[in-house]
């Protein structure tokens, strides 16, 4: 009552009153008493809301505990009962309906299956019948979806159809500018580059053949810097985890240097091959051990390298007819088949070269200098240079003069097809593969997560074919 007689003569505005206080009345106390009803107010205020905040927690938990409190059950089966949408592009969220996925996330794993792989999803979230996935990168057309609980598995008979974005874009530098000036993504400038290495975040090194460096390109941190100059080296060969780069001299001894990720990708010299092999070397190649940099110079010389106790391998001189190109050749090392696989630009052709130095045709021949697709025994390249293995073991091979193109060998048929750019048309256009032109691509790597980085010599540019 205090309190409410404060308010009515607080608020009165009767004949003697000045701002709405009495006469003779103590300011300080009236001003203490409104702190206080001010304060009682507010903590009436405050009370309310946790009351509700209180409530609104408990059904959340109510609900939670609904949506999560069954938990997997291994004398169960586990089934699929829907999911949507229908299809989608990379990055899709996808959900699964079930029953008997338990709430462990950890024990939870679905897969995107087409007629050549298992591509894992990211779960983002799981109860006992609802499964919250993002699409993988895919094949286009069909994947079935595959749901593991432990030691279960259950796969859909209905088909997710996924749609597969391609691109290709320009990295860094122009056609149109020759220099060698590092700096931010648009600013920096190359001269003539011939070897690419993929390590990771958006991340390649990149070997340049005129003005010599290495060149570290970075598209997350919108920079291009040279790590290494004056040194001359083609294609490197990268370890699984990227954490390494190995790169070889073109020429005269032919020292071999490491570059880590721990170091920024600071150069060490570890060794040299040798003025015995006195034909230009292009490129190097680690097998599945990572012990041995494999490497062909230019006089058929077949050898490795031990990274670790630098020793030489002569293992033989290869039996092929026609010549080597002077500036060497490119290699590459399929895991599938455990062995290389190497192009020459003089006979037009790609080559599988085993462990032993056993060295056959696989596409292309010395006598057609020209771009057909087809099965890989009647299909033809007019200048194959640097070659891509990709995680499902598919080749991609950039062409040089009078191609300029993109081609891709399958894995699964042999299928020769071109893939991106116009053959015959040295120009650097981005777009869709049926839109996009490259300058004399030269050398290509994969980064293992859909991009294709290509080291262009007229060009002198770094570009990327995206698949999503």
């Amino acid at each position: 009552m205090k309190n409410e007689t404060l308010i009515k003569k607080t608020t009165s505005s009767k004949s003697g009153a000045i701002n709405g206080i009495l006469p003779g009345h103590n300011l300080k106390t009236l001003f203490i008493n409104s702190l206080i009803f001010i304060a009682m107010k507010n903590c009436i205020f405050y009370f309310l809301m946790l009351a509700l905040l209180f409530l609104v927690g408990s059904c959340k938990d109510s609900d939670d505990n609904k949506s999560t409190g069954a938990t997997y059950d291994p004398n169960q089966p586990v089934t699929v009962e829907s999911f949507m949408p229908a299809g989608g592009k990379l990055r899709e969220k996808v959900i699964v309906k079930g029953s008997n996925f338990g709430t462990d996330k950890s024990k939870v794993k679905v897969y995107f299956v087409d007629g050549t792989a298992e591509r894992q999803s990211t779960v983002i979230n799981v109860d006992d019948e609802t499964i919250y996935c993002l699409a993988p990168r895919q094949l286009p057309g069909g994947n079935h979806i595959k749901v593991v609980v432990e030691d279960k598995e259950v796969i859909t008979d209905a088909t997710f159809e996924y749609e597969q974005a391609q691109n290709v874009s320009t990295i860094a530098g122009s056609q149109n500018v020759r220099k060698s000036e590092d700096g931010t993504l648009a600013e920096a400038s190359f001269e003539y580059t011939w070897g690419i290495g993929a390590v990771g975040n958006n991340t390649v090194l990149v070997f340049q053949r005129d003005n010599p460096r290495v060149r570290l390109v970075s598209v997350d941190d919108n920079k291009v810097t040279t790590i290494h100059p004056g040194f001359k080296a083609g294609k490197p060969a990268v370890t699984k985890d990227r954490q390494k780069v190995y790169a070889a001299g073109w020429e005269g001894g032919h020292t071999i240097y490491m570059y880590t990720k721990g170091t920024g990708w600071a150069p060490t010299r570890i060794g040299q091959l040798g003025t015995q092999y006195a034909g230009k070397v292009l490129s190097v190649a680690l097998d599945t051990s990572e012990e041995w940099l494999y490497f062909v110079d230019a006089n058929k010389k077949f050898a490795r390298f031990n990274v670790t106790t630098q020793e030489i391998e002569d293992i033989a001189t290869l039996d092929i007819s026609g010549s080597l190109h002077s500036n060497g050749v490119y290699l590459v090392y399929h895991p599938l088949y455990d062995c290389f696989f190497m192009s020459n630009q003089l006979t037009y052709s790609v080559y599988r070269l085993e462990k032993d130095g056993t060295c056959e045709v696989f596409a292309g021949s010395s006598t057609q200098a020209r771009v057909q697709d087809g099965y890989r025994e009647e299909a033809y390249f007019a200048q194959p240079n640097g070659m891509a293995i990709d995680e499902d073991g598919n080749f991609f091979i950039v062409e040089g003069f009078k191609a300029y193109v993109l081609r891709k060998i399958s894995v699964e048929d042999g299928y020769v097809s071109t893939v991106a750019g116009m053959v015959n048309v040295a120009s650097q256009i981005d777009g869709t593969p049926l839109e996009a032109t490259f300058n004399y691509p030269y050398d290509i790597c994969y980064d293992g997560e859909g991009g294709f980085w290509i080291a262009e010599g007229w060009g002198q540019a770094v570009r990327k074919y995206a698949v999503e």
